[in-house]
């Protein structure tokens, strides 16, 4: 059974652990490096949860969380895999920015390809509420970010460098794993504006795929991403489904 989300708390996780066997840390590190946010927490094993401080923004945050879905279709939350607070605070971005930190590519300017949008202040400190969900046919999570309707439209806008289509990142351990960023155009227009894309990740004998649907409603920008083997046509429906009821629940909750 799973309780509403906890506003104003973030899990403690630890990173670079994994509740999946064989190749879990090195698939955290892969994700962290590509995207930044949601597939981190999503893999990472999760401890108690623990008050964080919001200042100012703690109502904010407290509504995006209570605004964030349950459950959708078998995807059913885990409070535990979940976060909210001032984005750069989440434990998801500071793990990130550390990977980042001690990995070299060779195409630099794509560091973050997928989530160059989210470097900018306004993002930085802005309320956010992240969400796990547990489903049996991949990991799920949804990011959700407070901005105003400019800010939100000018994360839609964003858009990696033309020639971070492929690229490889090289590990301080030595490892190295091959990247591919395209955009899925055949996903319906969600929200006020979205735009859908995967990347594709290869790590040694170890291929996976992450696909996501980023949308804008209202100032609101949110992004929906699942990861799994399978292909697009896996993971559709969901995608689609799971945006379409958390822009509603937003309404509902948020006006």
């Amino acid at each position: 059974m799973c309780s509403r989300p906890e506003p104003t708390t973030t899990a403690r996780v630890v990173p670079g652990q994994s509740r999946y066997d064989g190749g879990g840390r090195k698939a955290v590190r892969s994700w962290a490096l590509s995207l930044g946010l949601p597939l981190v927490l999503a893999l990472s094993a999760c401890g108690g949860q623990a008050e964080e401080d919001t200042g100012g923004d703690a109502e904010d945050v407290a509504l995006l969380h209570e605004a964030q879905l349950i459950t959708f279709e078998g995807a059913e939350l885990m409070p535990e895999g979940s976060e909210a607070g001032v984005y750069s605070e989440l434990v998801t971005v500071r793990y990130s920015e550390q990977v980042r930190a001690s990995t070299e590519l060779d195409k630099p300017a794509c560091l973050d390809a997928a989530n160059r949008w989210a470097d900018t202040e306004s993002v930085k400190a802005a309320p956010a509420s992240l969400t796990s969900y547990q489903w049996d046919q991949g990991s799920l999570t949804h990011l959700l970010v407070r901005l105003d309707d400019e800010g939100a439209a000018a994360a839609l806008a964003s858009r990696p460098p033309s020639d971070c289509d492929t690229y490889t990142a090289t590990y301080e351990d030595g490892t190295s794993s091959a990247y591919g960023v395209r955009d899925l155009t055949e996903l319906p227009e969600l929200g006020d504006e979205s735009r859908a894309f995967a990347v594709d990740v290869e790590t040694g004998d170890d291929r996976n795929h992450m696909y996501s649907v980023m949308y804008r409603n209202g100032g609101l920008v949110g992004t929906t991403s699942i990861m799994g083997p399978g292909g697009i046509d896996d993971y559709e429906e969901m995608l689609v489904g799971f945006t379409r009821a958390s822009v509603e629940r937003q309404n509902e909750k948020l006006g």
